[in-house]
């Protein structure tokens, strides 16, 4: 109740006292009701008796709700236990003052945290009248309080998974930096105590190279007020007890944080072998884009030497067949010394090229099963004229069965070819040359046994010297001294190896070992020899080719053009340009192309695009006619639908046989069924 009105029995003192307790419980009240924070009177059954505007906001309830209700009804369950314990305390004297955070239910189901400060007040006799209650809402605190902890959980945790160090970096007042946060990898990545790290910042620029101790200390160099901060990326080396020079890298982004101060939040990880990879990576790149580089480089050399021989070949074995008849004895011999000279020249230039491209390692090879029987025979066949013109004798290969071998057989009749030459042509006068074959521990060895002089030790040991021919250059026989090196490492690129026996005086056996075939192999083709039959000039028949030869170089025209005359039903039709041979075919449709790969608009491969562009022309056959000899050019050529690959210099007999080929396909075509 508030006091009496005053009275005529109330003095004047007594009336001043009254009006001064009325003016004191004024202020109370305004000091109650205009709080910012909550605060209210409890009953001692836990009733509220009074409430501020302040706690009705905080809460979700009107005034009139409030006080029909208890605190337990709009406490959280979990923490209501709590409540009525410090109630109990304070009744009982164990506290003078309860102080606890706990959680309130507002009506529309979300929860306030609150900071609570609760007293008991109790009368002149110490009897407990009620609790008085300050409530303070802390819920934002406590949003940023459970953010700062999940992420400080994250950090814990992506520290112990995420290789490397985590860390966040702040600035005392003296600009000096410390870690705020650091995973638990200090002694892992500085070998250092995670606890000194965390005491002392600088502790790790013990481990930084020298030269970059002053890159690392900018940056832990407090920025500037005001400065514009951006990420940094960061890179340099460290030097470790146990591990020894180590390159570290991260990137750390600045963050503000809400007192106004700037942290750095960071990732530092090794990243030395990163940087060895790409290391790694960047060379074998500049490798690659060295090697097609050189593969260009040899395509044309390939180019540009053989076109030249192409017509110095060409016209001579045209003019020995075409002219048989009317030149004497010397003018042949004169005409086979240009045909034998621009061969011995092309030798030697296949040996370099290939070479180049074995020592690159990127000579493709084409490994089955063959009979080494077949291949053995091919490569004595196209040694005879040289061993017949030098008065020696290659005797018949002594083959103990007929085991196939896994080879390329290409390439292994090279090897053969090589090593049969080398017999023939640095053996005694009119010496022998046997070839043996035989199977030991799934190798067959193919040996060359010869004659001749033999070699030394001391020769032996310079044999595979690219270009040392260990004294034969000081003879009249031709060579380079390179042939067995391409023998050596054609052989080890199919997984088989060159063994060399000899003695000085006594001659030398160069056994070619290779792996014998698991399955047994089909006999390889017979070797495609010059029939005189074929390269005899044919009578024109009934059946006309008509070839559309796309060639921009006016000799290599017209040697072709003469080799054809050798048959008469080829109509031929020559084309200077990619784009006139595409318009000359739209005009009249061919039934075979003869396309240079090097022309001076477009390569061969583009016009082959334009040309399955153009639904007459798709189906028409397609042969490559070209310098450019190298292996991985004729594959290509290949797999983009080339029926026929012909290399220049000319084989005039491999011209013939693929006219007279298609000749056949256009015959068959036109029959009547």
């Amino acid at each position: 109740m508030d006091p009496a009105p005053p009275s005529e029995q109330t003095s004047p003192p007594e009336q001043a006292e009254l009006a001064g307790l009325r003016t004191q419980v004024a202020r109370y009240r305004a000091a109650f009701d205009l709080s910012a924070h909550g605060q209210a009177l409890v009953d001692l059954n836990g009733r509220f008796i009074e409430a501020n505007a302040s706690l009705c906001q905080m809460l979700g309830y009107s005034q009139a709700e409030l006080l029909s209700r208890r605190f337990l009804d709009i406490t959280h369950p979990d923490d209501q236990a709590d409540g009525l314990q410090g109630a109990a305390d304070m009744r009982s004297g164990k506290l003078a003052r309860y102080r606890c955070e706990k959680r309130y239910l507002r009506p529309d189901g979300h929860t306030v945290w609150a900071k609570v400060t609760s007293q008991l007040a109790r009368d002149a006799e110490g009897q407990p009248l009620y609790f008085a209650t300050v409530i303070e809402d802390i819920t934002e605190h406590k949003a940023s309080e459970l953010a700062l902890r999940e992420r400080e959980a994250l950090l814990s945790s992506m520290g112990k998974f995420v290789p490397g160090l985590i860390h966040k970096i702040g600035f005392d007042a003296n600009g000096r930096a410390r870690f705020l946060y650091i995973s638990d990898r200090a002694m892992e990545m500085f070998e250092l105590p995670h606890e000194l790290m965390v005491r002392d910042y600088h502790a790790h620029h013990m481990r930084v190279h020298p030269d970059d101790q002053a890159y690392v200390k900018r940056l832990a160099t407090a920025p500037k007020p005001g400065a514009l901060l951006r990420p940094v990326d960061f890179e340099y080396r460290v030097i470790l007890p146990s591990k020894g020079l180590r390159v570290y890298g991260g990137h750390a982004i600045p963050v503000t944080e809400e007192d106004g101060s700037v942290v750095w939040y960071g990732h530092t990880a090794d990243v030395t072998d990163k940087k060895a990879l790409l290391t790694a990576r960047m060379a074998a790149q500049v490798a690659q884009d060295a090697n097609l580089a050189k593969n260009e480089f040899l395509s044309r050399v390939s180019h540009e030497l053989r076109t030249p021989l192409n017509a110095v070949i060409g016209f001579a074995q045209l003019l020995r067949l075409s002219s048989a008849g009317h030149l004497n004895a010397a003018q042949r011999q004169h005409v086979e010394h240009i045909e034998n000279a621009g061969s011995h020249l092309l030798g030697i230039i296949s040996d370099v090229l290939d070479l180049s491209r074995i020592e690159a390692g990127n000579l493709p090879l084409s490994v089955e099963p063959c009979q080494a029987s077949v291949l053995l025979n091919e490569a004595c066949h196209l040694v005879a004229p040289l061993a017949r013109g030098s008065g020696i004798t290659v005797h018949a290969p002594q083959i103990e069965d007929g085991t196939p071998i896994q080879a390329d057989p290409m390439r292994l009749r090279q090897v053969l070819v090589n090593l049969l030459s080398n017999a023939v042509k640095y053996n005694r006068p009119q010496g022998h040359v046997t070839p043996r074959v035989w199977v030991e521990a799934k190798q067959v060895a193919i040996a060359i046994d010869d004659t001749g002089l033999g070699l030394s030790a001391e020769q032996q040991a310079h044999l595979f010297e690219p270009f040392n021919r260990l004294g034969a250059e000081r003879t009249g026989v031709e060579g380079t001294g390179i042939g067995l090196v391409i023998v050596r490492k054609l052989l080890e690129a199919m997984q088989g190896r060159l063994e060399v026996r000899s003695q000085l005086g006594q001659g030398s056996s160069f056994i070619a070992w290779v792996p014998q075939a698991e399955v047994s192999a089909a006999s390889a083709a017979n070797p495609s020899a010059t029939d005189a039959a074929q390269l005899a000039p044919h009578q024109a028949c009934g059946t006309e080719l008509r070839v559309l030869y796309a060639e921009d170089n006016d000799i290599n025209a017209e040697l072709v053009l003469e080799v054809l005359k050798l048959r008469p039903s080829c109509l031929v039709r020559v084309a200077t340009s990619g784009a006139e041979a595409l318009a000359m075919a739209r005009e009249q449709a061919p039934d075979l192309f003869l396309l240079d790969m090097h022309l001076g608009d477009m390569s061969g491969f583009e016009l082959t695009r334009q040309l399955q562009g153009e639904p007459m022309l798709r189906d028409v056959p397609r042969v490559a006619f070209s310098a450019d000899a190298m292996p991985d050019q004729i594959h290509r050529a290949r797999d983009q639908g080339f029926s026929g690959y012909l290399t220049k210099p000319l084989d005039v007999a491999a011209l013939l046989a693929c006219v007279d080929e298609h000749t056949e396909r256009v015959r068959q075509r036109h029959q009547p069924r």
